[in-house]
């Protein structure tokens, strides 16, 4: 049985875990490639999978014209 004593000890330490972790957010660090668009899938793929290599993760394209402009993200080094 739950006690008042008991609950508001278990609302507090709950209110403590989620603002530990919400200040111990992710910090990310992002990069943005732009890439012409010759019809050579096989070069972009092997680009794509050196980024990924590297631990960047795509997030985002847009195509433009003749570009492909990727922005990926990653952990922050440090962080």
């Amino acid at each position: 049985m739950f006690t008042q004593s008991s609950f508001r000890i278990s609302c507090i330490f709950a209110m403590l875990l989620l603002s530990t972790s919400a200040t111990a957010g992710q910090n990310w660090e992002y990069l943005v490639k732009t890439y012409p668009l010759l019809g050579n899938d096989g070069a972009l793929t092997q680009t794509l999978n050196k980024l990924g290599e590297q631990q960047w993760e795509l997030v985002n394209c847009a195509k433009g014209s003749a570009k492909l402009t990727c922005i990926f993200k990653r952990p922050a080094k440090g962080a």
